[in-house]
């Protein structure tokens, strides 16, 4: 605050010449800003005890005053009365008028939890809510015992002064007369020695939970009240309430964390308790259009707020949450989330730019949690110590937990082998087809396990989410007995398969029907000549006649042109469905093993132009009228077709719905399922499958349980972001992996972790880290390069949605108005509906029909270079 210095040491200079013109010398001179660009002045002389109020400010303020906003012109024995003079170094009073009235702040935002060490403790969090009846105390409460349950040592302080309550609910008794808050503070006012123990009630003896009550409501208490002056608290180098919270941390109740309970309202103590001391505040809320303009200005101003906790070298700001609450049942509860949702983003917007460039960017979802109604919680009264009912404020006392240190996860002897570590780690990034690991790394999953068993015909999922990774392990690591046919396969495994046909000679069969709707004979045929190729000799059957395929003839098969030219042959032949699928079931008989049929690549096998696109629909149609035909007719030919969600969807034919029930949708809804998959590829390291030994993880990660899977995940990327605002390095991960439709790739994280190591160890070179094997901030500027590669790759697949990126590019913005898309190119609007299947775009929180709103989930919006915002 050079400038405020600058002007600091302007009044002084012209207060000293005003005085010693008049022949007063050394006076003495204090000055402080007030956060609103003018400042507070206090000047002591013998002299002036002789002026009146009037001629003291005409002598000393002039030319001055229009600076100075309070002055106190006093003699030595008026300053008795005074008290000591202003905090010289309180840049911005934390007090309504200042904060509400003062600018915004432009300094870099940075939270206590975007700091690599630990703070120091107790934090300090404060519950705050600008109307009443929004659940404040009863959650603050509930996420006390929540806390003091998982060892927390908690002190809640209900600072409610004008409605105490706090220590009922938590079913304490009732205070003695001086006992509380308000006696602390005035005793600390007058200057008297005071021990906090004596004012705390001990909630429960089997727990570390602890509440210091607003005090005892008598005749006195309203008077004595009347004497608290938090504008007084903060002119005095010794301010009463930060000497209350240092009582509390020296003391030997050691609380790890505080819990304040504010006043509703615009009342005077509030404010410091949000804009000063606290590190984290919730703020509980009802999205009411009453509710709207001031939450919005009290968001606003604790995000330009400097908390108590900022040194000269950083500084620091309250970090805020929402508790949206009481939630109707019922369908409103959606709404009334996505409008808290829609306000919050908008609320937060302008200060994502101040953020540190390796700092995650807030999320109005993450930061955000709604209480649904509830008349038992309403009508209890007080808090129960356990059971159900408090389960709906474990994600907020999650947020707390952020707050405290973080657990070590490295040993002495994995600190000292973290490099050897760090030099081994390999995380896969290419292709299902082309990753070498990919069999030893594939992990085996419920879902998985159901996409191998021939009992399903089906496989269809999204992309990236392991449908080639199931083919390859069919195809690779099939059950002993058995012996898969691959009909229809990848790119990359074509060149071993002289029966495959490419894009183009799929073209010409399509030409060789001569405008007749004949896939439902191409396939037969095609599966048939496959089925024969791949068998054995001694296992082959030799055609129908009728469809004269002689001996020689199939012998002249060696490349896909020879392929292509006996295809066309066969599905000219009169009753060429039905003779193919007459040889499929004769192979069948001859069989001794189970042969699965598989079927995969279809997605790109066609082309990817808008044509090609179009012969898919038909030819895939094709092919699941033919399965839904014959499948279950051949018990050793069963069929297993792997298709992407989005083109099953998309097709017409006959008897659709004999297939549900009888598919296998891949999905990563599992998180530790789907942490496995980096799991298992950090344990091919031999010095990180030490570590894992350690913390008593069992050797096959396959068979790890959720602790196993959370002690190794911990031990591998840390507990705790830093940098981001999800309480989990794991939410943080899966919610910003997952695409508009909220599914999961492996890849993608494969691809993360590759980044991240290699983050780690440039990092590691310049500054150690001893807690995991990387830390957690590893992840956020990684996270870019993963974006990139997944956009590149939809783009691939879906080259269609071109004119929309860029549109969505040119907007820089997220969400987005479908009439922001409209006018910047028509083509465009017409690819929401794909961008909306492939998870490009999702439907954005509080959007209403009149209105459409999309928002582009993280993996594709660093890519595309967009910035959170909020309605406008």
């Amino acid at each position: 605050m050079s400038g405020d210095n600058e002007k600091i040491q302007s009044i002084r200079r012209k207060i000293v010449e005003n005085l010693e013109s008049s022949g007063m010398v050394e006076p003495r001179v204090h000055i402080a800003a007030d956060g609103r660009g003018t400042f507070l002045v206090r000047v002591v002389h013998a002299e002036l005890e002789e002026l009146t109020e009037v001629e003291r400010q005409k002598l000393v303020l002039a030319g001055a005053k229009d600076k100075i906003s309070l002055a106190e012109l006093i003699s030595p024995s008026e300053e008795v009365w005074y008290g000591p003079p202003f905090n010289e170094h309180v840049e911005q009073l934390p007090l309504w008028p200042e904060i509400l009235s003062g600018p915004h702040s432009d300094e870099e935002l940075t939270f206590a939890t975007d700091l690599d060490q630990d703070i120091s403790l107790p934090a300090v969090v404060t519950f705050y809510s600008l109307k009443g009846g929004v659940g404040r105390t009863t959650a603050l409460a509930s996420v006390a015992r929540i806390l003091a349950e998982r060892g927390r040592s908690i002190l809640c302080v209900d600072m409610d002064l004008e409605a105490p309550g706090l220590s009922t609910l938590l079913g304490c008794e009732e205070p003695g007369e001086d006992q509380g808050v308000l006696s602390l503070l005035l005793s600390i006012e007058r200057g008297e020695e005071v021990e906090i123990r004596d004012h705390v009630q001990r909630v429960s003896e089997g727990q570390e939970l602890y509440c210091l009550p607003a005090g005892r409501l008598g005749s006195d208490y309203a008077e004595r009240l009347r004497l608290l002056d938090p504008e007084i608290w903060y002119r005095e180098s010794d301010n009463p309430l930060h000497q209350l919270l240092d009582l509390a941390k020296s003391s030997s109740l050691a609380p790890e964390l505080i819990l304040l309970d504010s006043r509703t309202g615009i009342s005077p103590v509030a404010a410091p308790l949000l804009f000063d001391v606290s590190d984290l505040a919730v703020i509980c809320f009802f999205p009411h259009p009453q509710a709207q303009r001031g939450t919005e200005l009290l968001v606003r101003s604790l995000l330009s707020a400097k908390a108590r906790r900022s040194t000269s070298d950083l500084r620091l700001t309250p970090e805020p949450r929402f508790l949206v609450s009481p939630v109707p049942p019922g369908p409103s509860a959606e709404t009334v989330r996505d409008r808290a949702i829609g306000w919050i983003d908008e609320w937060i917007a302008d200060a994502q730019t101040r953020r540190p460039a390796d700092f995650d960017a807030l999320r109005a979802d993450e930061i955000t949690h709604v209480i649904g109604y509830s008349p038992e919680t309403a009508f209890r009264d007080k808090v129960p110590a356990s059971g159900g009912s408090l389960d709906a404020y474990k994600p907020v006392a999650d947020w707390m937990e952020l707050l405290l240190p973080q657990a070590e996860m490295l040993s002495v002897s994995g600190r000292q082998h973290k490099q050897d570590v760090l030099t081994e780690l390999d995380f896969s990034t290419g292709t299902a087809e082309n990753q070498e690991s990919l069999l030893s790394d594939f992990v085996h999953t419920r879902v998985v396990q159901q996409a191998m068993d021939s009992k399903f015909p089906l496989v269809v999922g999204r992309k990236g989410t392991g449908k080639t990774a199931v083919f390859r392990w069919l195809m690779e690591k099939h059950a002993e007995g058995e012996e898969p046919i691959p009909v229809f396969s990848p790119h990359a495994f074509r060149r071993n398969l002289k029966w495959s046909l490419g894009a183009e000679a799929l073209a010409n069969i399509e030409e060789s029907f001569a405008g007749k709707p004949a896939w439902t004979t191409f396939w037969p045929c095609y599966t048939a000549l496959a089925a024969h190729f791949a068998l054995p000799e001694e296992q082959r059957v030799s055609p129908p006649e009728r469809l004269g395929l002689t001996a020689d003839l199939l012998g002249s098969v060696y490349d896909e042109l020879s392929t292509l030219d006996i295809v066309v042959q066969m599905t000219q032949a009169q009753m060429a469905g039905v003779l193919a699928s007459r040889w499929l079931r004769d192979i069948n008989e001859r069989v001794t093993r189970k042969h699965m049929l598989l079927f995969d690549g279809l997605d790109t096998g066609f082309g990817n132009d808008a044509e090609s696109r179009k012969r898919r629909t038909r030819a895939v149609s094709g092919l699941m009228t033919y399965l839904t035909e014959t499948e279950g007719q051949m018990p050793r030919l069963p069929f297993k077709v792997m298709l992407r969600f989005d083109i099953w969807q998309d097709l017409r034919f006959e008897n659709k719905s004999h297939l549900y029930g009888r598919s296998v949708q891949l999905m990563w809804r599992d998180q530790n399922d789907y942490f496995k998959t980096v799991l298992k590829q950090a344990a091919r390291s031999a010095a990180f499958r030490q570590m894992l030994e350690e913390i008593r993880a069992g050797e096959k990660v396959d068979d790890w349980g959720d602790e196993e899977v959370r002690r190794a995940w911990n031990l591998l990327v840390g507990e705790r972001m830093k940098g981001g605002k999800t309480a989990f390095t794991r939410n943080w991960v899966w919610n910003r992996l997952a695409d508009g439709q909220g599914d999961h790739g492996p890849r993608s994280l494969s691809q993360l972790f590759h980044e991240s190591v290699q983050w780690e160890r440039r990092e590691e070179a310049r500054s150690s880290y001893d807690r995991s094997i990387m830390r957690p901030r590893a992840l956020v500027p990684s996270l870019d390069k993963i974006s990139e590669e997944a956009l590149q790759a939809l783009q691939e697949e879906f080259p269609e949605l071109e004119s929309l990126v860029e549109t969505l590019r040119s907007l820089r913005r997220t969400p987005i108005d479908a009439a922001d898309i409209a006018a910047n190119d028509e083509t465009a609007l017409s690819r929401i509906d794909l961008a909306l299947e492939v998870g490009l775009l999702a439907i954005h929180e509080g959007t209403h029909d009149d209105v459409r709103r999309y928002r582009v989930p993280d993996l594709y919006r660093l890519a595309l270079g967009l910035t959170r915002r909020g309605q406008a």
